[in-house]
């Protein structure tokens, strides 16, 4: 029971930072491998 309840922490955490980084601005996104890249 303990592991869903940290997976669906991480999950949220993850959805969360991802709108978050999304709607900021739009002038940079981050691509794993490659970092935060412009995407003017």
């Amino acid at each position: 029971m303990l592991k869903y309840v940290i997976l669906l922490l991480a999950v949220a955490v993850l959805a969360a930072s991802t709108v978050g980084c999304s709607t900021s601005s739009g002038s940079r996104e981050y691509i794993p491998g490659k970092g935060w890249v412009p995407n003017d």
